[in-house]
């Protein structure tokens, strides 16, 4: 099948060499002059660029009869002058500069969003007084489970659980229109108001990409999977502006270890990185003042918190998949689930309407120390609700930042309470909700490596470094001594779907739950 379209091309090449031969082969006898032999040079010069012209239009011609530039474009990068390992960091940073543009794409969508629910929409909703803003995320979620329902199921929910899905059972196989769903049914769910993060969508949204690309250039499933994971790290990375926290996240999520293809993955996020701080700028996802650790002594008090952001990561952990649950056995229409609990939303942004969407806003708030413990703890419990109701409907969107939420509010009140308790030797409650942000996170994730480096990234602040990792510890222990799965890996253990360590994760849910199953 190959050998016909060469030999064609060999015909006119020889076709060309022939003529200029006849030219280099002296005609005359005689002595040859300098003008002669320029003669001869410019005819030889004027015959290869016509016959090499011929050959080009050849060549044009049969390309644009049997293939397409795109094939054109594989046949030259998998050429065997390029190696393998070569060609794959070619793919892995143009999966990381497709991720970024993507990104920069979603953000941009997603802010044009935003203002036309909070402009056109809202001066519409005026009509019915202060029940504005609880119509708001329920017109989102009218608009968005019709979309999700009809196109792109794999779109509903957070979205990482269903690329660790593809990763496990389909050899990194997502369908290319998830990519372009999710991008508009997240923008519509946060933008309108949903509880939810924007990370989820933009992790779906670079492995598709991933994908795309492994599938196009006919990789194996090997190397496809590397490539979703590749995508799956630029999408973090670019929505964070944390290139490392990024990569670190797809191999200790995603994969379950760091691996020997964590090049490629770091390199993706790099690129990722590189294409939205060009269009978005520098800047870390929160400013905060500078906290550091006061005296040795508040370090415990850093362990304890971790020790309650854990308990209250497996209790959202749970609550979520509880309201999963309620959804999926309530008999209504699956289309129209995320408008009710965009309803659900609402009601809660009647009362906190910090709530509003990913709640970057009030994390900085936290941080800044401009909330009262009680509206911290208030605030803590609305994000709970309405990030469960958002998600659990059916909704689009992510856990990363309302994990992050739960963890600045939950951690900022605990600060506020040992700082009135012990003023001397305690930093401010800023201090605890930058820490908590971390331990909450890496509680529900089971990933702390993950949250101590991009909570580095997003704050560039190295000093809260040795608090960070106490409550950190303290954080996973605990979220391990209830539950062995991580909020990833729960939806996964529920589908029988086999990911790496689910081996040893059921056999210690099995330990856990022997005393209860032995009592009377």
């Amino acid at each position: 099948m190959v050998s016909r379209p060469w030999r064609r091309l060999g015909m006119v090449t020889t076709a060309g060499i022939l003529p200029v031969c006849a030219l280099l082969t002296p005609c005359r006898t005689g002595a040859a002059t300098p003008q002669d032999g320029n003669v001869i040079v410019i005819s030889v010069l004027r015959q290869i660029g016509l016959w090499l012209g011929r050959l080009l239009v050849a060549g044009s011609r049969w390309g644009a009869e049997r293939l397409p530039i795109w094939r054109w474009a594989k046949i030259f990068f998998r050429a065997s002058f390029l190696p393998e390992q070569n060609y794959l960091i070619i793919l892995a940073v143009v999966v990381g500069i497709l991720t970024g543009f993507g990104s920069v794409g979603f953000i941009y969508l997603l802010d044009q969003i935003a203002e036309f629910a909070v402009g056109p929409v809202a001066s519409l909703l005026d009509v019915f007084g202060p029940a504005n803003l609880v119509l708001l995320p329920a017109l989102g979620g009218l608009v968005a489970g019709p979309l999700i329902h009809r196109f792109a199921r794999e779109a509903r929910g957070h979205g990482v659980p269903e690329v660790m899905t593809a990763l496990a059972n389909k050899g990194g196989q997502i369908r290319k229109r998830v990519a372009s769903i999710k991008v508009i049914t997240s923008s519509l769910t946060i933008g309108f108001g949903g509880a939810a993060g924007r990370e989820g969508p933009m992790v779906q949204i670079g492995s598709a990409i991933g994908s795309a690309v492994g599938s196009w250039t006919k990789l194996d499933p090997h190397r496809v999977r590397t490539l979703v994971t590749c995508g799956a790290a630029g999408g973090v990375a670019a929505t964070f502006n944390a290139p490392i926290g990024g990569a670190i996240f797809a191999m200790e999520v995603l994969i379950g270890r760091v691996q020997t293809d964590f090049l490629l993955v770091l390199l993706t996020s790099l690129s990722s990185c590189m294409v939205a701080r060009s269009y978005l700028g520098n800047y870390p996802a929160f400013t905060a003042p500078a906290y550091d650790l006061v005296s040795g002594r508040e370090l415990p008090l850093y362990f304890l918190m971790g020790l309650v952001l854990g308990w209250a990561a497996i209790l959202y952990v749970r609550a979520l998949y509880k309201a999963e649950d309620l959804f999926s056995a309530w008999r209504f229409p699956d289309y129209l689930k995320p408008a009710v609990g965009g309803l659900m939303v609402g009601l809660v942004l009647r009362y906190f309407p910090e709530v509003y969407g990913a709640g970057f806003p009030a994390i900085e708030s936290a941080l800044w120390v401009r909330f009262p413990w009680e509206l911290l703890v208030g605030l803590f419990v609305a994000e709970f609700l309405a990030n469960c109701a958002t998600l659990g409907s059916g909704g689009s969107g992510g856990v990363f930042a309302p994990s992050l939420y739960m963890g600045a509010m939950l951690g900022g009140a605990f600060g506020t309470l040992v700082h009135v308790m012990f003023p001397e030797w305690t930093a401010g409650s800023g201090a605890y909700a930058m820490v908590g942000m971390a331990a909450f996170f890496a509680a529900t994730a089971k990933a702390p490596t993950t949250s101590i480096l991009i909570l580095f990234e997003m704050t560039n602040d190295y000093r809260i470094m040795l608090p960070l990792m106490a409550a950190t510890v303290a954080s996973v222990y605990q979220s391990h001594r209830m539950s062995p799965f991580s909020i990833y890996t729960l939806k996964l253990h529920r589908r029988g779907i086999s990911y790496p360590g689910r081996e040893e994760a059921e056999r210690a849910a099995q330990r856990m739950a022997a005393p209860h199953d032995s009592s009377p």
